[in-house]
């Protein structure tokens, strides 16, 4: 479904999610928790151009859940983390919503294993959590763009 970028709708909406985004990724950095409060704000955002297919986009939260029931780290994925996966789906829609998190997920990736072998060099242990929440909202607001932009996601 094509979407009008210059309508006040499509504008109202980026403004409030690109704030969210923000939020959340101030909340995660500062005290390693995303408040449900805002992933329910999120998922609500998707109200002003909802789509019914736009549901289907939770189902990205699955991979997240998978990781933190089979993985036994006390420090790994959590569940703020889960939820936030959750509502960015049902805000982008599910081809979105993958974009993003492999997006999001890749450059965590490569921040965690800069920073891994910054300590190892400083002869520190490599391992240490970082908080997923910035990056996950920024492939949000990359994959916001580029849907809204007409990319094909």
């Amino acid at each position: 479904m094509p979407v009008n970028p210059a309508s006040p709708g499509v504008v109202l909406q980026a403004v409030l999610f690109l704030f969210l985004l923000a939020a959340v990724s101030v909340c995660d950095i500062k005290s390693r928790e995303i408040p449900d409060s805002l992933q329910t704000a999120i998922a609500l955002l998707s109200l002003l151009h909802f789509s019914p297919w736009n549901l289907a986009g939770a189902f990205t939260a699955l991979p997240y859940l998978l990781v933190a029931l089979v993985g036994k780290e006390p420090r790994g994925i959590g569940g703020g983390d889960i939820k936030l996966a959750a509502s960015m789906g049902i805000m982008l829609g599910l081809p979105a919503s993958l974009a993003a998190s492999v997006m999001g997920l890749s450059v965590f990736t490569v921040y965690g294993l800069i920073c891994s072998c910054v300590r190892r060099l400083k002869g520190r242990p490599g391992r240490t959590a970082h908080p997923a929440g910035p990056f996950l909202a920024a492939g949000a607001a990359m994959a916001y763009f580029m849907k809204i932009g007409g990319w094909t996601i």
